[in-house]
């Protein structure tokens, strides 16, 4: 059942996802126009809203997918969502997997194509300077660094949207959700200064770092900003401690929203 749920989600959102970022898309490859015609002033303002521009596609599809989500979850077609005979964590389960890929994908998407497009508009060979940072970069991080950090951006990311995905039901729950739309701001703030605050604690409570200073640039090591910061010193270590107190925060965030869907629904 999950998978069909799943599937149910891609069929009822990429009409509407495709075409909104398809003008977002066009119209970011339009500003690219004078670049191309090699207008001065307009072709590089013209490259710096483009780039502008296709980034903005990875948070428009998270703000779309979270509308979709409150709509079919505690709206008026959330009636017929919740009538379906399959419990309810199944439901939330099938709906924020979906919405997590889908953004993630999204976000790959939108970056690879504000470095490339906008970089190509000049005439200059996008790929070969792409190459010479890529070994410029490796000669100080080793690759496997690289794509770990890649990874863990994408898990981060990943996890900041469940918690918010669980800020709309927490809105939705007691209280909140008697202030209908209002609540679900609320969720949505609480989970955002939530996120922010387990950031700023774990950051340097939390002896895990990657190390930036030499000897040893870019070693994981079990030691945490704060001891250099509450001594007036600058810190030789970047803590990384946040990343598994995301993913420790999107789990507890999921459990509770799934529970929460079963047992709590509020329907607007």
């Amino acid at each position: 059942m999950f998978a069909k749920l799943f599937k149910h989600e891609f069929l009822a959102t990429w009409r509407t996802l495709a075409t909104v970022i398809g003008v977002v898309f066009g119209v970011s490859l339009t500003l690219l126009i004078p670049a191309w015609l090699h207008i001065p002033i307009a072709g590089g303002a013209g490259r710096t809203l483009s780039m502008f521009g296709f980034m903005c596609g990875g948070v428009i599809v998270a703000i779309l997918l979270a509308i979709n989500y409150w709509r079919t979850m505690y709206s008026g077609p959330g009636y017929f969502t919740h009538s379906l005979p399959v419990r309810g964590r199944t439901i939330f389960a099938a709906k924020v997997t979906y919405a997590v890929l889908a953004v993630l994908v999204s976000w790959v998407l939108s970056f690879a194509l504000a470095i490339l497009l906008p970089g190509r508009a000049v005439g200059g060979d996008v790929w070969t300077q792409l190459v010479q940072i890529w070994d410029q970069t490796t000669q100080v991080v080793s690759v496997g660094t690289i794509w770990a950090i890649i990874a863990v951006m994408l898990v981060v990311y990943g996890a900041q949207f469940v918690v918010y995905l669980c800020g709309i039901t927490l809105g939705t729950r007691g209280e909140l959700g008697r202030l209908g739309l209002g609540g679900v701001v609320i969720g949505l703030i609480i989970a955002y200064f939530a996120c922010q605050i387990l950031t700023a604690i774990v950051l340097v409570a939390v002896p895990l770092g990657i190390r930036i200073a030499e000897p040893g640039f870019g070693d994981v090591v079990f030691k945490s900003m704060g001891t250099e910061i509450f001594r007036n010193q600058t810190p030789d270590v970047f803590g990384i401690g946040w990343l598994p107190a995301y993913v420790l925060l999107a789990i507890g965030a999921f459990i509770f929203a799934a529970h929460s869907v079963e047992k709590h629904t509020n329907l607007a």
